[in-house]
């Protein structure tokens, strides 16, 4: 007989119940149940999860075709449960396979765990007419996992932390503008603070202060009435009773004594200090609104996400100018996570359902920042482990001892971090904690500290030294020796999104900076070269380069602490997979790692390119397992857009996992038909493909949305071949093709040529004045439509202290020159030609080849498709719609092997660009023909050939226009102009 939904919903409950310790106890998870909805009575839930202080979640099932499932699901939104008076805000509509139908009773719980296609849908909301559904459309597949998973992602929805999150914000900005009119008659009080906190009195130290008041005040909440003496800790609303109309500090402060007394100081003490130095009359307004703030957040049962207090406090972290720290978006800290820790990583043979293999694991962020990533780690390893029938809670002090290693050099964002950690498990206690704040810069007894970078020294650097950090332990802080927590090679996983700072100032907002990467904190030039000559030293033998930037120290650092087959998940910039100066990390990557897979975000139109928050820039995702062995591929996925919420980013990263788990990946070496879809539901959000990894050079599948068109540009630039999509392979056409550093010398870097070490200075060119040296520096993007213009400054011989003197920098003068920054939705050329050798400079560099009929074909080669197609195969895509190909990436372009054509086709290619395709047809100014080309300097006006000797001393030709000669250009009807 078959099976009806009742039965199989009380076994789904049943099953459910056993995945989360939360949900374990009476009333928490029920089953085909009524009476539980407020004025519904007769409307009842096929399952309800009622968890403790976060939102109810709603399961509605129905067989396939489930016709009725999401209506069903639909109804359920907004409905008040009794006795609990919280709304139901998330329902999950859930279609089961008939083939559930006809298994019998005894075998269906076997079934349902084995079942791994179920389709879910997940609807958030305030009431029927009013949600949004996710996917928006299709459904995500998965088992009874993935249900407990989805549905504890649920207890949070998306858009209430989004909203909570703007709450919170407005929240303690009402507070901060109150405390400014304390300050205004007690600026002791902000001063205080200021100091408490290690900043200077700003806006932001005061919103950051609040920001630390409504996180104490929302803890208070929690542990208030709870075991031990705990219990004999006070509500805000009972304290509120005591002094009618208002709370008073010192009421608040007696309650967070008792607390400090037992537990949470890295919570309270600080707060405590704060709360402090606010003279009690004038609190009313002040204490009322953060309480307020503190209240709406607890009353929709939010404050288990870390989202909130992470995303507020990232914005108010100091010194983001030189620490280019950012705040990892918890969406995208799932698809990191998703990718690095799940069944078959870190544990496996059972190892997580074992508390001891669980609290053994060594998990680590060395630039933990406002704790996000430690934070989605922890959440993770959690439901894994209770997943398999554990209770991470009675781990929980030994997680925090030992298991969750955090360091920052922000007092503020390790305290923050440490907070998270905690908060997963607000009542449980612990003693030890592994989060520390590093010391950073010249110590007052002349000591150079790194913060986190010191973890890089040896043993033998280590003799009669301590790496002395501050440690937020439960009951205070303490002065502990890193290194005890952090050894080499100890580490299950290491997982950072490490400051970007890079410590170079050739340009940009550290130009006048000596050492940007160690300018945070107000610190000096002499204090700036102490510290960089000590990361010198430090970093000797490792990967890290400082024309990449810090990044690259922090992914020497993680290579170090990781033991073998641990996993290593980093936020890198997205030069990374094609920047030279990134060149020993990808080696390092490509001889010590498997399993590697490489995330980067295509950026439709307006769309970021980024992971964290407030880049401004290109990010890429790197996971790879430590063995130490060579690898020949890796897996590059490239998704449409950001990830927007944490079960999008668990989606994307479950699907790549299965593909890699099937080895049913597509291959770059394959013809032109594209890699792996990506789907949230039916919407494509990306594509994958498993790509090989050269010897050198850049990984090139950055931001690829179409594999198809990285396949062809493979084809070219390796197999020497063109083969497009929808090609056979049979009819693909062999096309010579070698490297630029074979067959051309390529021009100095534009530094050499000008600036604090360049032989010139430059000075616009002048009207009527032929330049002794011409250099083509800058881009104008009227001038640049055609193949062939002229240079726009000259070069003045400097005084300076140059590299290369002006006679050496004009010898690497040429015809062609490269566009070293294209920007590929607005410019035209990628190369272009001078009709006098010019130098090149900051936006062109020089390339020479053996004759200047060479040059010509190297520059119609460069603007064809094909040409364009390998510029755009060898860029690094770190901004939209651009790409940056330096001279060390330069050297290994792939372009047309011209030395390879013969004579004739050569002279005929040359000839046709010189007469038909780089000049534009435009009316002479001078004698009115039409047969007319740009002069050769910008600061001339258009001439026509007949009279260009006498408008340009620099022409090396006499060419008559068509009214006078019949060797004349073509007409304008005629010309190919671009």
């Amino acid at each position: 007989m078959a099976l009806n939904e009742r039965t199989i919903n009380n076994a789904i409950a049943d099953l459910l119940s056993q995945t989360r310790f939360a949900w374990r106890g009476d009333k928490v998870v029920f089953s085909e149940s009524t009476g539980l909805f407020v004025d519904s009575k007769m409307l009842q839930p096929d399952i309800l999860i009622n968890e403790p202080f976060v939102a109810p979640v709603v399961i509605e099932t129905e067989y396939l075709p489930a016709q009725t499932v999401e209506a069903d699901a639909l109804e359920r939104l907004g409905k008040a449960i009794a006795n609990y008076g919280a709304k139901v805000h998330s329902v999950i509509a859930v279609r089961m396979p008939q083939s559930l139908k006809e298994t019998s009773r005894r075998k269906l719980k076997r079934e349902l765990r084995n079942t791994d296609d179920f389709q879910f849908a997940f609807y958030s909301g305030e009431s029927p007419e009013k949600y949004k559904r996710y996917p928006e459309n299709g459904w995500l597949t998965g088992g009874l996992h993935d249900l407990s998973l989805l549905v504890q992602s649920a207890t949070v929805s998306p858009e209430f932390v989004d909203e909570a999150a703007n709450w919170f914000e407005v929240g303690i900005n009402q507070a901060a503008d109150h405390l400014k009119q304390i300050s205004e008659k007690y600026p002791v009080a902000v001063q205080t603070i200021a100091a408490e906190l290690h900043q200077q009195d700003s806006p932001q130290t005061r919103r950051m202060a609040m920001a630390i008041l409504v996180n104490a005040f929302i803890f208070h909440e929690h542990l208030a009435g709870g075991h031990g003496e705990l219990g004999r800790v006070r509500t805000l609303s009972e304290l509120r009773f005591l002094n009618v109309p208002s709370l008073q500090i010192p009421d608040i402060l007696a309650e967070w004594e008792i607390i400090l007394s037992v537990n949470y100081w890295l919570i309270f003490d600080i707060a405590c200090r704060i709360l402090r130095a606010i003279p009690n009359f004038q609190n009313n307004a002040f204490i009322e609104q953060l309480t307020r703030t503190a209240q709406a957040l607890l009353s929709n049962n939010l404050m288990r996400s870390h989202d909130l207090t992470g995303t507020v406090f990232q914005r108010l972290i100091a010194d983001r100018k030189f620490l280019a720290a950012f705040y990892t978006k918890p969406a995208s800290a799932a698809l990191l996570v998703g990718l690095a820790v799940n069944e078959d990583t870190l544990l496996a043979d059972g190892g997580w359902a074992n508390p001891e293999a669980v609290a053994a694991l060594r998990i680590a962020d060395f630039a933990c920042g406002t704790g996000t990533l430690l934070s989605t780690v922890y959440q993770r390893v959690s439901q894994l482990h209770e997943l398999h029938g554990g209770n991470t809670e009675a781990i929980h002090s030994r997680m925090m001892a030992r298991a969750l290693v955090g360091c920052d050099i922000l007092p503020a964002a390790a305290h923050l971090t440490a907070a998270s950690l905690a908060g997963a498990y607000p009542q449980a206690q612990y003693d030890e904690s592994a989060i520390f704040t590093a010391p950073y810069g010249v110590q007052p007894d002349g000591e150079v500290k790194l913060g986190s970078i010191d973890l890089l020294r040896h043993g033998e650097m280590l003799q009669g030294l301590e790496i002395t950090a501050k440690a937020i332990e439960a009951t205070g802080g303490a002065d502990v020796d890193i290194w005890r927590y952090a050894a080499h090679g100890s580490f299950d996983m290491v997982i950072m999104n490490p400051p970007f700072t890079r410590d170079t100032n050739h340009e940009g907002q550290h130009a006048t900076v000596a050492h940007p990467k160690f300018a945070a904190f107000g610190s000096s030039r002499d204090e700036q070269k102490e510290m960089a000559k000590a990361a010198k030293e430090l970093t000797k033998g490792t990967v890290s380069n400082g024309h990449a930037g810090e990044a690259s120290t922090f992914l020497a650092l993680a290579d170090r602490k990781l033991k073998d087959d641990g996993m290593l998940a980093l936020v890198m910039p997205l030069t990374f997979i094609t920047g030279s100066s990134w060149e020993k990390c990808r080696k390092l990557l490509r001889e010590s790692y498997d399993e590697l897979i490489i995330i980067s975000i295509a950026g439709y139109g307006s769309e970021p390119l980024s992971f964290s928050a407030d880049t401004g820039m290109g990010e890429c995702l790197v996971i790879g397992r430590k063995n130490n062995r060579r690898q020949f591929k890796a897996l590059f996925a490239v998704i449409n857009k950001t990830p927007r919420y944490a079960s999008y980013g668990w989606t994307i990263a479950k699907q790549i996992r299965e593909l890699l788990r099937n080895s049913s990946l597509k291959s770059l070496e394959d013809g032109p038909t594209g890699g792996n879809t990506i789907y949230f539901g039916k919407e494509q959000v990306g594509e994958c493909i498993l790509a090989p990894l050269p010897n050198s050079g850049g990984w090139k599948l950055a931001r690829v949305a179409d594999m198809s068109l990285a396949q062809s540009a493979f084809q070219l630039s390796s197999r020497q071949r063109i083969w497009f999509p929808t090609q056979d392979e049979k009819s693909a056409t062999a096309i010579p093709m070698k490297p630029v550093n074979q067959i051309c010398e390529i021009g100095p870097p534009d530094r050499y040529v000008s600036g604090r070490q360049g032989a010139f200075n430059l000075r616009e060119l002048q009207a009527n004045k032929v330049p002794t040296y011409p250099i083509l520096w800058a881009h104008n993007a009227d001038r640049e439509r055609t193949l062939a213009f002229e240079a726009d400054y000259e070069g003045i011989p400097s005084d300076g202290n140059f590299i290369q003197g002006p006679a050496q920098i004009f010898a690497t003068a040429s015809h062609c020159h490269f566009n070293r920054d294209f920007q590929f939705n607005s410019q035209s050329t990628s190369m272009q030609f001078t009709e006098r050798k010019t130098i090149g400079g900051r936006a062109w560099t020089s390339i020479s080849m053996a004759s200047e009929l060479h040059e010509k074909n190297l520059v119609a080669w460069s603007n064809t498709t094909l040409g364009m197609l390998m510029y755009w195969w060898q860029a690094s895509k770190q901004q939209r719609g651009r790409g940056n190909i330096t001279k060390t990436s330069l050297q290994q372009l792939p372009i047309l092997d011209i030395t390879a054509l013969n004579e004739e086709t050569i002279k005929r290619a040359g000839g046709y660009l010189m007469t038909s395709s780089i000049y534009p047809s435009n009316r002479c100014t001078s004698c009115t023909s039409t047969q007319t080309a740009s002069c050769s300097t910008a600061a001339f006006m258009a001439r026509c050939w007949a009279c260009r000797l006498t408008c340009c001393p620099m022409a090396d030709r006499s060419i008559s226009c068509g009214k006078s000669s019949a060797r004349s250009r073509p007409s304008a009807a005629a010309s190919n102009s671009p």
